[in-house]
């Protein structure tokens, strides 16, 4: 899991903070980009993140209707977010502020071209 965190990161030096969230919302991996090694997360990060599992399956419920999310950018005060919902996994990233929509655009696709086996294996260790 660690190895798919460090290739999250390259995808852009903006990235602030991943989750990485299975799709019941359990917390599999959390880091800061400013750590070497994943950090355990707090109650209150790991609740945001059985969050962000109920709202992709409540997502999912119009796909047929509306087609498929790729991702959800938000933008806020201090930062920004980006939610990204892979075959297995769903990723959340804290952005700096100063990541403009098209940098945002392109970070979410180098994170959706990571290569499926290489997810899969990071996921399945």
């Amino acid at each position: 899991m660690e190895q798919l965190a460090a290739e999250v990161f390259k995808a852009d030096p903006k990235i602030v903070h991943q989750g990485i969230i299975d799709l019941e919302g359990n917390v599999l991996l959390d880091q800061s980009s400013a750590s070497p090694e994943p950090t355990k997360p707090d109650p209150d990060r790991i609740k945001f993140y059985n969050q962000l599992g109920l709202r992709r399956n409540s997502r999912e419920h119009f796909d047929d209707v509306y087609g498929k999310t790729e991702y959800v950018h938000i933008i806020r005060e201090n930062m920004q977010q980006m939610i990204l919902y892979l075959p297995m996994i769903t990723i959340y990233l804290t952005l700096e502020k100063s990541i403009t929509p098209d940098e945002v655009k392109n970070t979410a696709q180098k994170i959706k071209f990571i290569d499926n086996d290489f997810v899969t294996n990071a996921i399945k260790s």
